[in-house]
């Protein structure tokens, strides 16, 4: 992989991940060199969301305005990641709750009635990888995700060329 080059498949073998995908409904990771620099993958958490482009936070608010329609949460903003120096487990970062976290993997997770979506941002070594699991508990969470995957598949791995850019 070059330093520039974004590739997207399945996690890792070393995915923290890799113990959710049996049973997923939507699998989706992408990596790339960089340039690591001390960086913990909350920092690389945090320097993510606050590349989200203004484009895709007006989907999220479009998006939880019709969720609350439907009786379901409203997420927030995906740039909006609380700058708490140490969070903990159970803490909100952003759209999602913070599962687990040292200085190489973040895991973080939204789980409603719906559907449940993991995500993991991880170095391993001079590369990042972002990826997500999701499993649908209805037929509401598959009809959901409908038009989410695509959408995740465009946006993360832009995201993660925009980081590994920052990081150069």
């Amino acid at each position: 992989m070059s330093a520039s080059q974004i590739v997207t498949g399945p996690p890792s073998a070393a995915s923290v991940l890799r113990a959710q995908l049996a049973g997923a409904d939507f699998v989706h990771a992408c990596q790339a060199n960089t340039h690591r620099r001390g960086r913990t993958a909350l920092q690389a958490y945090r320097d993510m969301a606050a590349g989200i482009p203004g484009w895709f936070d007006g989907l999220m608010a479009l998006r939880n305005r019709g969720m609350r329609l439907l009786g379901m949460k409203d997420l927030g903003s995906l740039r909006a990641v609380q700058d708490t120096v140490d969070p903990l487990p159970g803490q909100r970062l952003g759209i999602f709750t913070l599962k687990s976290l040292d200085d190489d993997a973040i895991v973080l997770e939204d789980d409603d009635r719906h559907l449940r979506v993991q995500l993991a941002l991880q170095w391993q070594g001079d590369v990042l990888e972002a990826a997500t699991v999701v499993h649908t508990h209805n037929a509401f969470g598959r009809l959901y995700m409908l038009p989410v995957a695509p959408v995740h598949r465009l946006i993360v791995p832009h995201l993660l060329q925009k980081q590994v850019q920052a990081y150069r």
